[in-house]
């Protein structure tokens, strides 16, 4: 029990580091988190105010913004994906955000409220979708590395 608390909290705690610090738009930990966290605790629901706190944060940092609900629904969706593999649920979960948020950015009629803006929304768009499918497989890669580590280290420890 207390190695999950440790993992929750240390999610949390590079989530809200992640939106603060420079990095590259939407290269950041917070999909393979909401992915991650429900296999560590074997409970989807953890992963919700694990995800969105941290995403909270984020924002009472740089400013809260009008896709706020579009993007942390992305999130909690990204939270109940059911494939065994955590990278399935990576990619998938990326796709998800795309989807959803951008049809949010096409909702506030930027692109024009037809099916050519929509599709204009999308393809806008498709360079952000590269850095947010990258950040969270290299993520969800060092979370499963750490997570290896970390149990072969406990059982090593256990079995001593």
């Amino acid at each position: 029990m207390v190695e999950k608390i440790l993992w929750v909290l240390g999610f949390t705690c590079l989530l809200g580091l992640s939106r603060i610090i420079p990095h590259p738009s939407n290269f950041t930990p917070i999909l393979a988190v909401a992915v991650f966290v429900p296999l560590i605790m074997k409970n989807k629901l953890v992963a919700i105010p694990v995800t969105l706190g941290a995403m909270l944060i984020g924002d009472l940092y740089w400013g809260f913004h009008s896709f706020m609900f579009w993007t942390y629904g992305a999130v909690i969706l990204a939270t109940q994906l059911k494939f065994r593999n955590v990278f399935g649920n990576a990619v998938l979960a990326s796709i998800i955000f795309f989807l959803v948020t951008n049809f949010s950015v096409w909702l506030s009629g930027y692109y024009g409220l037809t099916l050519a803006g929509l599709w204009t929304c999308y393809v806008m768009a498709i360079p952000f979708f590269g850095n947010t499918l990258l950040g969270t497989l290299f993520y969800t890669g060092i979370f499963w590395l750490v997570r290896l580590i970390v149990s072969k280290r406990l059982t090593s420890a256990y079995t001593s």
